[in-house]
């Protein structure tokens, strides 16, 4: 289960921390320090997960959660803060967050949430894939089968 994962969080040492020890889970691992930096690794890369903080420089973690899922359906987004209110837990899932965590008390949950929120982005990446399939077949049948009647109308026509 090759994935990639973007921490979005400004303080450094957390995000090194956390981004060595996804790193030795096998987890591929993009870091941003802001939002926008964040946005534009997002244009740039194909990620699965996005692990953001609340408290962005230039932004707030469940407002962004929104304008990633708008962007991106399929990447999944993991919130993490260090001080949870209800209010923005709810928020956050409202915005399509895959959950919300209080850092320092949910430590244990990261990796074996990180692993299925990974699994859902990567089986919503797979339905897109085979929509887009089904659409394209569907579209080439339907021009086949108006072709054949086109023909048969014609010669019966000729005759």
């Amino acid at each position: 289960m090759k994935a990639t994962v973007l921490i979005i969080d400004d303080e450094d040492k957390l995000r090194s921390l956390l981004s060595r020890i996804l790193s030795l889970e096998g987890f591929t691992v993009l870091e941003a320090g802001d939002a926008k930096c964040g946005l534009k690794m997002l244009e740039k890369e194909e990620i699965s997960v996005v692990l953001s903080d609340v408290k962005l420089p230039d932004s707030n973690g469940v407002e962004l959660t929104k304008t990633i899922k708008e962007k991106w359906p399929h990447i999944e987004v993991i919130v993490l803060t260090a001080f949870g209110t209800i209010a923005d837990g709810v928020k956050a899932i409202k915005n399509g967050a895959f959950d919300y965590l209080t850092k320092g008390d949910d430590n244990e949950k990261i990796i074996p949430l990180l692993y299925k929120a990974v699994e859902k982005a990567q089986l919503q990446m797979r339905i897109a894939q085979l929509e887009k399939k089904y659409q394209t077949n569907i579209a080439w049948t339907i021009y086949l089968v108006h072709r054949r009647r086109y023909r048969k109308l014609k010669s019966s026509q000729l005759k």
